[in-house]
């Protein structure tokens, strides 16, 4: 196989993408406040197979509408450098091995039940995710679950941290698809006809730019209830005021939460639409709700780990921008 096909398959799967992949592992952590690097590892590894599937059938599902646009011509299935059966084949396999190392490590009912509760609902949102109203609440409930199955493969005891982890993923995720996804793609889902909550509410940002109250409410709503479950652990849970770097950490925290509120009115007042400016400012804001749940979780967790995973992102990006000699942010690897 040549470096160019390398290349194509990198992207196809989004490799240079995935140190985001910590979401079972957030959940374990959440639980227990350090892991083995075993268990990190294998953790990652099922939380990076859980992201490649979803790009991957998204991309497979999606294949007759993503040929007719413009935007998404260079995509590899879309190009045909990567064929659909080939394609179906990578996603058979990433549900075998997410399924086989599940159960080779976590034989116990809760983490395989959390597991498949992930892998059903992420499934059906990629299958079925824009042609019902409310579907985004499917793909939410997949990553909360995820975020669970990390936290049972440590304990069998679920903690109020962790529900609130996991609920913060869902909100995170819900903002993700509904608010920063449907206003960016408003005009192709409006032309393709998907039942999605902003094309439903009638957003529209081309030619002209037009944001209805309705969906303003919607955005700082999921904004305001993020922000109060992001606050509440300080509030519920007393052990967490016995770290001397508490206040630093919630004012770390109060920043955040202030300049993705700043964004989002931001974004609901633009007047001109440029896709490329969006997708950026949307990459930035989801690097912030990233280091959200790290920030939380010092409170609990040995400093080192939270480092690690705070800087895993960045590392992983800039170690695949290196091997394949692509410039930071103009890579075609995605």
């Amino acid at each position: 196989m040549n470096t160019d096909k390398i290349k194509e398959y990198a992207r196809f799967l989004r490799l240079k993408a995935l140190g985001v992949s910590t979401i079972a592992v957030i959940g374990a952590i959440s639980v227990r406040g350090t892991l083995d690097i075993s268990q990190f590892l294998i953790l990652f590894f099922i939380g990076a197979l859980y992201n490649m599937l979803g790009f991957v059938l998204n991309d497979y599902i999606d294949y007759d509408i993503d040929v007719g646009s413009k935007e998404l011509s260079e995509r590899p299935l879309v190009k045909k450098t990567i064929e659909k059966k080939t394609a179906l084949r990578i996603i058979i396999l990433f549900y075998a091995l997410i399924i086989f190392t599940g159960m080779l490590f976590f034989h116990t009912f809760l983490p395989l039940l959390f597991l498949s509760f992930s892998l059903i609902l992420g499934t059906i949102y990629d299958c079925y995710g824009k042609k019902f109203l409310g579907s985004d609440v499917t793909l939410s409930a997949s990553v909360a679950f995820l975020c669970l199955f990390g936290a049972a493969t440590v304990s069998t005891e679920i903690k109020f941290l962790t529900l609130i982890i996991a609920s913060i993923y869902f909100m995170h995720v819900l903002f993700f698809n509904i608010i920063e996804g449907g206003f960016k793609d408003a005009d192709n889902d409006r032309k393709y006809g998907a039942k999605t909550t902003a094309s439903y509410l009638g957003v529209i940002n081309q030619p002209e730019i037009h944001v209805p109250p309705t969906f303003k409410i919607l955005t700082i709503t999921i904004e305001t209830i993020t922000a109060i479950l992001v606050f509440l652990p300080f509030v519920v849970i007393p052990e967490l005021y016995t770290f001397n770097f508490w206040y630093i950490q919630v004012l770390i925290l109060l920043v955040l939460t202030i300049s993705l509120f700043s964004s989002s009115i931001k974004m609901l007042t633009l007047k001109n639409f440029e896709r490329k400016k969006v997708t950026m400012y949307i990459t930035k804001q989801e690097v912030k709700r990233y280091m959200i749940l790290p920030i939380i979780l010092i409170s609990v967790s040995n400093i080192p780990w939270i480092i690690f995973i705070l800087l895993l992102p960045s590392i992983w990006y800039l170690s695949f921008i290196g091997i394949f000699r692509e410039k930071p942010f103009k890579s075609k690897l995605l």
